[in-house]
């Protein structure tokens, strides 16, 4: 009898062993992916991409759960201009969670470098809809410039207007709305908007400088001059500032 019950503890024993062993397996996986992905975030940070690159991998082959590491990946490959990877990163970041806004906010950023217009629309129409996104003015933005280039310019100047009401000194939502009027044959209110992108950003955002400084040239204005040479000075070796340059170089 004694020998019967050591046999059944020692099955009872076995039996737990191997149902605790794949999930301390699995548990380790996570740990493991998460230290790859600490690693992979501080290399990002000290910017040597490369190793960040692979740490993250690492971490997502561990788990391919890891949000963090999903995100940061796709976030990188779009600064690589890689924009086929980055997609496929931020598309797993929010099948893990789907209410991740930096993912949401990154990949509707992505579709406008990409030129997808609507499918940028969706993605900030999404953010939109989350009350406590805490930055809904960059949304309102970059709808109206979706809005924008596809021609529909009503919405587009209505989404640009949100946007600097709610934040005044958001200069590029500015130079967004004087690009609309300017698409609208509004060229008062569209010389308006680039002077106040202008007078709120005046050192550090060449874009409004150049649109105003065609306009100035176009209607026969001296003053074209002084908003090239301020383009060139803050973008000197941009294709805005080169473009401002051969305009310099025409007057």
């Amino acid at each position: 009898m004694e020998a019967i019950v050591k046999y059944l503890l020692f099955i009872i024993m076995f039996f737990s062993v191997s149902c605790a062993g794949p999930e301390e397996k699995s548990e380790k996986l996570v740990q493991g992916a998460d230290w790859h992905y600490k690693m992979g975030a501080g290399y990002f940070e000290s910017r040597e991409i490369a190793l960040s690159i692979k740490e993250l991998t690492t971490a997502i082959e561990k788990d391919p759960n890891h949000l963090e590491a999903q995100h940061l990946l796709g976030f990188i490959y779009m600064g690589r201009r890689d924009y086929s990877k980055s997609l496929a990163h931020f598309n797993e970041a929010l099948r893990i969670d789907p209410d991740y806004s930096i993912a949401l906010n990154n990949r509707g950023a992505l579709y406008l470098s990409m030129e997808r217009w609507e499918d940028a629309k969706t993605d900030f129409e999404r953010l939109l809809e989350n009350p406590l996104y805490p930055t809904p003015e960059l949304a309102h933005n970059n709808i109206g410039w979706a809005y924008y280039q596809t021609a529909r310019h009503g919405l587009a100047a209505e989404h640009l207007r949100m946007a600097v009401f709610l934040r005044p000194g958001l200069c590029v939502a500015h130079n967004n709305l004087g690009l609309v009027h300017l698409a609208q044959n509004n060229r008062l209110e569209a010389a308006n908007a680039f002077q106040t992108a202008i007078t709120r950003c005046p050192d550090s955002y060449a874009e409004p400088h150049f649109h105003l400084g065609k306009m100035m040239m176009d209607d026969g204005h001296p003053k074209a001059v002084e908003s090239f040479k301020m383009c060139v000075e803050i973008e000197p070796e941009s294709n805005l500032g080169r473009r401002c340059r051969q305009y310099l170089q025409i007057r």
